[in-house]
């Protein structure tokens, strides 16, 4: 195979970047149909406010760990790596099968990865990417850790109260993605990083957390239940979004005019429709699955990344955008050049 030619900002003796990607959702449909008997909104109101058609909740006795599993496989499997080449495994969720300890320790068990250390990594729905940029800077920092392995798992629907109206569009799933060493000037370049916590409640789940142990005295009042101001986060993305991909950007002296492909959160179409306009980019330049398979939260991401990827709408030398945002409100980029 021909070497690639050595892009501009080479100056490492290698990079880090994804090397495969896997995904996993399940099959037990939540429809619009039925949310309009719960919320009293009809099918198409549904659609119009968030762009979504369908979600998906994980079967009975399904865990995140087990269909993290799933995920990790595929993509490890695409990087042609071997579980036990994995130096690290990093779980981005905050629904893992307990509170503790970290479910990228059990995924690690599942896949075989016997010589990893694991950890998870809470950034909700902006984790996945923070996730493979922590991986990547522990990767050159360490030569002894060839391979990382970084999930994206959301299993929402024992969370959410079918009746609300501002948690509708959510839904279940994991994504993967395998890091490895790439020639020089290629994988990830830049990062950026921003958090806004005077919004810190707009976006919460109270029960299960210190200050609401779960008991019978607060799960009569719903706090094992999401709680959503979504006009606050829309007021958010539009704001702050922008300027934290500008931000990464900028690091490499570089704008949104350069920027070859976007993979954003998939928290709401419109929210994209609306990003992917102030970026001055026509939709295909980005891709979107949050109209199939609803907001994953922490997998989104992964499986926006894994779909792009999946249907090659990615080319080697592209320089693509990861961004992501989460409840906090913390908002990330890293821009990376494709290998």
């Amino acid at each position: 195979m021909t070497e690639s030619p050595r892009p501009e900002h080479a100056t490492d003796e290698f990079g880090i970047s994804v090397v495969g990607v896997g995904g996993y959702v399940p099959t037990r449909p939540i429809t619009n149909e039925y949310l309009a008997s719960t919320t009293g909104l009809s099918p198409d109101e549904i659609v119009k406010r968030t762009g979504v058609e369908m979600r998906y909740a994980v079967a009975d006795g399904d865990t995140a760990s087990g269909i993290s599993a799933i995920a990790a496989r595929e993509a490890l499997t695409m990087a042609g790596v071997d579980a036990e080449q994995l130096g690290l495994v990093v779980g981005c969720t905050y629904s893992g099968d307990y509170v503790f300890p970290a479910m990228a320790c059990r995924v690690a068990g599942l896949v075989g990865a016997k010589r990893a250390g694991a950890f998870d990594l809470l950034a909700n729905c902006t984790g996945f990417q923070v996730g493979i940029s922590v991986v990547a800077d522990w990767m050159r920092q360490d030569p002894t850790v060839e391979y990382g392995l970084v999930l994206g798992t959301a299993v929402q629907s024992p969370y959410i109260d079918w009746r609300d109206q501002e948690s509708i569009y959510f839904g279940d799933g994991a994504g993967a993605a395998i890091l490895g060493r790439v020639p020089a000037g290629f994988g990830i370049l830049a990062r950026d990083l921003f958090t806004n916590p005077n919004v810190y409640d707009s976006v919460r789940l109270r029960g299960g957390g210190s200050s609401h142990p779960m008991r019978p005295d607060n799960v009569d009042q719903h706090l094992q239940y999401y709680e959503m101001n979504g006009m606050e986060v829309w007021k958010q993305v539009i704001q702050y979004q922008p300027q934290v991909i500008r931000g990464a950007l900028a690091k490499l002296g570089k704008t949104v005019g350069d920027v070859d492909f976007f993979i954003f959160h998939q928290a709401n179409l419109r929210l994209i429709e609306y990003l992917m306009a102030k970026m001055r980019h026509p939709m295909s330049k980005t891709y979107t699955n949050v109209a199939e398979i609803g907001n994953t939260a922490d997998a989104s991401l992964a499986l926006a990344l894994a779909g792009a990827v999946r249907e090659e709408r990615i080319k080697r030398g592209d320089l693509v955008v990861i961004s992501g945002v989460g409840a906090g409100f913390t908002f990330g980029a890293t821009v990376l050049r494709w290998y």
